[in-house]
């Protein structure tokens, strides 16, 4: 099956989701009628188009970073980065980034992370659906927001690949199954791990040398080869450091950030280097090392 059809019978899914549960369950709690003996009332009716309201400007997508977040925090993972971005239509409306404090358990740590939004957002839609069913005076608003956050969860489970990114279900799906890109993210995951309290020379180098070959236009892959970059320039290997941090930035699909990253460790080789901590990588354990060498140059 190829890519574009993959694609085409996601959004077929998610749209029949989107009907199913959102659509229907907002219809659901405007035309059943409350209890004889708490007559719905005219000033509930704005409970309608608040959980409409809530719906668009990205309620459910918040509650599922918020599940990310709790869930990656209960693993024992360290805060990244955290963005929400409202208004968005597409499979990534918000960013939940996180790195492990030790190199133990990684894989688990990491199932935990991606499942958590879903699990949040399932949890909840059937709270405000269990709420507006036995509260005896319908709260119509738990009753219309509940299959908007209900179909952000089951949505995020869908295993596919989109401009956007993978789903959360495609990444459980490639951890399950042990893919080449998932393997990946659980070497550069280790080795930030480990990096936490640690050194680079404490680093395995097969851990970062060893992996399984991915597309060049993956995040999973520049973030391995920065950590290449960085523990070549820890271990005095200067030239090999230079080779990863220019093949970096020639690749396919790096961001800014990324970029930005890549330009200051090639300041190092012009002498204008200034070691601070990596947002890529937690603590950066190359800076002790990196700050003695710039003073020589």
């Amino acid at each position: 099956m190829s890519g574009r059809t993959k694609r085409i019978l996601y959004h077929v899914a998610d749209g029949t989701l989107y009907l199913v549960f959102g659509i229907g369950m907002l219809l659901i709690s405007v035309f059943i009628p409350p209890l004889e003996e708490f007559p719905r009332g005219d000033a509930e009716l704005w409970q309608y188009p608040l959980a409409v309201a809530l719906s668009v400007v990205g309620l459910p997508v918040l509650l599922h970073e918020c599940g990310h977040l709790l869930f990656g925090a209960l693993a024992g993972m360290k805060l990244a980065r955290f963005g929400f971005h409202p208004f968005t239509r597409g499979a990534v409306a918000g960013e939940t980034a996180m790195y492990p404090k030790n190199g133990r358990h990684v894989r688990g740590k990491f199932f935990a992370l991606t499942l958590g939004g879903a699990v949040v957002n399932i949890a909840v839609g059937a709270a405000l659906f269990l709420l507006w069913l036995l509260l005896p005076a319908h709260p119509a608003g738990c009753g219309a927001l509940s299959g908007f956050v209900f179909y952000e969860g089951i949505r995020a489970l869908l295993p596919a690949e989109l401009p956007a990114g993978k789903t959360d279900g495609a990444v459980l799906l490639g951890l399950i199954k042990r893919r080449a890109e998932e393997e990946v993210v659980l070497r550069v995951l280790t080795a930030q791990g480990l990096l936490y309290r640690g050194k680079y020379s404490g680093l395995p180098k097969e851990l970062l040398f060893g992996a399984p070959v991915v597309r060049e236009d993956l995040p999973a892959y520049h973030a391995l080869l920065l950590l290449q970059a960085q523990y070549l320039l820890a271990e005095g290997e200067e030239d090999g450091a230079k080779q990863k941090l220019d093949r970096l930035l020639e690749c396919e699909g790096l961001n800014d950030e990324e970029a930005s990253e890549a330009t200051r460790y090639l300041q190092f080789f012009e002498g204008s280097f200034i070691p601070e901590p990596s947002p890529l990588c937690g603590v950066d354990a190359l800076e002790e090392a990196l700050a003695e060498k710039s003073k020589k140059l």
